[in-house]
């Protein structure tokens, strides 16, 4: 009879398979029985030597735990996870979950070793005879071995290593799984071993340790688990692709069935009781754990709360060692958010921009006196892929997780405003506004000296030329004209620094780029950095840092970071700040404000700034509250791929399906800003902004006191504390004893701007009609101003207290080109 060479090879494989198994088999009965009959010298010495002293490679470390995002209520907003665990001590555990468990895995485990002996035995014979480890014999503490090797395995070739079933190999990691399992029970107490194996094990549809095993397939906690139910999860963890219920339903039935017999067989359970259960269908009431910001209620907000866990050096040394604690440290991130103002800020922005409009619209909102963000919204959809769909989140910067920006248009000239009254301009100040202008680029100074460029600029104004206008009136229509001169005189360097101190600096993360036309909105921005730069304005001059984050906690509930206390910075004086946001007030409550079709309906005031670029590329809205600082804007983000990626003007777009034939800023994110805060502000209280004081700020229009009656010195003084300067101009005769004020010009009860020189007429003691002998007198007169002409005011045609500022046109030096 004759054999064929295959035949041949494969019994020599078996031979040699046999001689070598044979051989552990020694190993092992003369290693593992030496720590128990070694007092009667039985075993090979050099042979349980080696079992003994092999290196373990042997660490429990800290198990992966789920990590929780919360809002401010408490909420879960999302969870993340590389395995899906809530560790839970013992005692949290069911007694039925206990009992299948060891039922169905190792009905002895408190009675023995670490080493079912005859159980590995028996699984040897068989395993030999099948040509691989196909398990069996495995105690609790050994499944416990195997299951933190497979959680440690970091690559694919680890973990093929930790399952090997075939030949040498497998027979060596079940040897190594042995000798660790002597070694965990030498540290560990059975109890300590029994938890931390229902903690480890995996049940199937990413559920890992029984607690999330219990709410994933019960929505439960593994403290109330039944007997049915512990028994299908105890069922689950020999074979969890096997008999998960999501997938195989009947199987899970089954095995739970088998477990149910076990349970009674032990003793665990009655006859009957397992008799009944069998009866029963698995009852599952699931609960779906999603894994990251997808699908939260606020992806785009959750986003930018994973960027912020990614800069924090609280948790570790670099960007992936933080987000490896996110998704394995069992960490509780406390937010800022509020579910409400984000339901509000997603339905302002769908409502006017729809998911898959050529143009995105975006919404950024903060809490001035804390920089605690309140709300991050887009019109796409948070997401991978789809169409409507982005996981840029255009709100932010791009090292936020954001885009490089839009350019803010005419927003951008609040830095020019802060410069100016942060100078000692005087909101007077006033310029023959054209409907366009020519500027010299160098008579422009950035933070270096004069602008190196000669060529002209000539910016030109939205809606032709405005006339001698003073500084409030050019905000509120937003003079381009205007703002060009007068950043010829604010110079370009600290609008520059301005903007970057409150926050509004480049989107893309690179340096402001200055140059004459950045009054104009060139910079690109993002609507947090404008949020919180407006935000400073409200915030009486002090910037606060934005974050999404308070509180970072371990597992265990200790803090690993703190923001709870604000990082503010002051950037701008009060008197400053309150002037600014005078200034911005009257873009939305005077009339012809280009805001004005903002005002917010419970009456309230608001302070903001439209922003329009050329071409209306992209359009803004920002404005805040003392409360509540938002920035709005609507930009083609994408460009034209038929045209390099250029990107569009707005103009006559398709918005929510109405076309715009004129975009612009009070037209598209103005209306989507004031849906918002109308909704949010709702049941807020009123607060005003603090009144701008006049005796810092120039320019602000102020009521002349009544000074008749006092002294010289009284009335100037008193002049002086309400924002005015003031000087003798005449002595006149008067009832009034002398040295007494007659009369001011301008009058009692009149306005003027603050810093107008008010001109006393006082009393030389002389009643009308009586000859003075007071040789002075004719000095005195030569002061007397005729009673039909009234002065002119310092500020009126000029642009500061100086007289030097603006257009004089008996200014030899003409510093400022006087463009008229």
């Amino acid at each position: 009879m004759g054999f064929s060479p295959a035949a041949v090879v494969s019994n020599i494989r078996r031979i040699f398979l046999v001689i070598g198994v044979s051989a552990l088999c020694g190993i092992l009965m003369a290693g593992l029985a030496l720590p128990v009959v070694g007092a009667l010298g039985l075993g090979a010495r050099e042979s349980s030597d080696w079992f003994r002293e092999m290196e373990l490679d042997f660490e429990p470390g800290e198990l992966s735990e789920t990590s929780r995002i919360r809002d401010a209520d408490g909420k879960i907003l999302a969870r993340f996870f590389d395995e899906n665990r809530h560790y839970v001590e013992l005692d949290k555990i069911s007694e039925n979950m206990v009992d299948a468990i060891l039922a169905i895995e190792d009905d002895r485990f408190f009675e023995r070793g670490p080493i079912d002996f005859q159980g590995t035995l028996r699984a040897l014979a068989r395993n030999v005879e099948a040509g691989e480890t196909q398990g069996g014999g495995s105690t609790l503490t050994q499944q416990y071995v195997k299951q933190v090797r497979l959680s440690q395995a970091e690559s694919s070739e680890e973990r093929a290593s930790v399952l090997a079933s075939e030949g040498i190999d497998g027979y060596k990691r079940k040897l190594d799984e042995l000798r660790m399992a002597i070694s965990v029970e030498q540290e560990y107490s059975k109890e300590e071993i029994l938890e931390r194996y229902l903690n480890i094990a995996y049940f199937g549809s990413r559920a890992y340790g029984v607690e999330a095993a219990a709410r994933t397939y019960f929505s439960t906690s593994a403290e109330k688990l039944t007997v049915t139910q512990a028994a299908m999860l105890a069922g689950i963890v020999q074979s969890p692709n096997q008999y998960d219920p999501n997938r195989n339903p009947e199987a899970a039935l089954g095995r739970r069935n088998v477990v149910l017999g076990r349970m009674a067989e032990t003793g665990k359970i009655s006859e009957a009781d397992a008799a009944e259960a069998r009866q029963t269908d698995l009852n599952l009431d699931p609960t779906s754990i999603s894994n990251g910001c997808v699908d939260s209620s606020a992806g785009f907000f959750c986003d930018y709360v994973v960027n912020e866990i990614r800069q924090m050096e609280e948790l570790g040394d670099t960007p992936e060692e933080r987000e490896h604690a996110l998704y394995n440290g069992g960490l509780t991130i406390e937010t800022t958010l509020d579910r409400d103002v984000q339901k509000a800020a997603d339905k302002a922005v769908s409502e006017r921009v729809a998911p898959t409009d050529t143009a995105v619209g975006s919404l950024a909102s903060v809490e001035p006196e804390t920089g605690h963000i309140k709300a991050l919204a887009n019109s796409r959809k948070y997401g991978v892929e789809g169409e409507g769909v982005s996981n840029i989140n255009y709100a932010v910067n791009r090292n936020m997780g954001g885009s490089v920006g839009m350019q803010p248009g005419s927003a951008a000239k609040a830095w020019f405003l802060a410069a100016a009254i942060n100078q000692g301009i005087s909101l007077n100040t006033r310029f023959s506004s054209p409907a366009q202008i020519s500027i010299p680029q160098n008579q422009f100074r950035d933070c270096d000296g004069p602008y190196p460029v000669s060529a002209p600029w000539e910016p030109k104004n939205y809606d032709g030329p405005r006339g001698n206008i003073n500084l409030p009136e050019a905000t509120e229509g937003s003079v381009n004209t205007y703002y060009a001169q007068l950043a010829v005189q604010t110079g370009l360097c600290e609008p520059a620094m301005l903007a970057e101190a409150m926050g509004a600096g480049r989107a893309d993360g690179k340096d402001y780029e200055v140059m004459p036309a950045m009054v104009l909105g060139t910079n690109e921005t993002s609507p947090l950095g404008m949020a919180q730069a407006y935000g400073t304005f409200a915030n009486r001059g002090r910037h606060c840092e934005p974050t999404a984050v308070l509180r970072v906690k371990d597992k265990n509930g200790d803090v690993l970071v703190d923001r709870t206390e604000p990082n503010c910075e002051r950037v701008l004086e009060k008197p400053v700040a309150d002037a600014i946001n005078s200034v911005l007030e009257g873009v939305i409550h005077n009339s012809g404000g280009t805001g004005g079709r903002m005002q917010l309906d419970d009456g309230r005031r608001a302070a903001g700034k439209t922003g329009t670029t050329n071409d209306a590329i992209a359009v803004w809205f920002v404005g805040y509250t003392p409360q509540l600082a938002t920035a709005v804007s609507v930009a083609d983000v994408d460009g034209d791929p038929d045209n390099g990626g250029q990107l569009r003007s707005l103009h006559g777009m398709s918005f929510n399906g109405e076309v715009v034939a004129n975009a612009c800023g009070g037209c598209l994110p103005g209306p989507v800003w004031k849906q918002f805060m109308d909704d949010v502000l709702d049941d807020e209280p009123k607060k005003d902004f603090k009144k701008p004081d006049g005796s810092v700020i120039q320019g602000i229009s102020l009521t002349v006191p009544d000074v008749r009656g006092m002294s010289s010195d009284q009335a100037i003084s008193t002049l002086q504390d309400e924002g005015f300067s003031a000087t003798v101009a005449e002595r006149i005769q008067s009832d009034l004893p002398e040295g007494r004020v007659v009369r001011t010009n301008p009058g009692a009860g009149s306005q003027a701007p603050s810093g107008t020189t008010i001109r006393l007429s006082v009393s030389n003691g002389v009643p009308p009609g009586q000859n003075d002998d007071d040789d002075d007198d004719d000095d005195d007169n030569r002061f007397r101003i005729p009673e039909d002409r009234e002065p002119r005011l310092p500020n009126d045609n000029n642009g500061g207290d100086n007289g030097n500022n603006g257009n004089n046109d008996d200014d030899d030096d003409d510093d400022n080109g006087g463009w008229d």
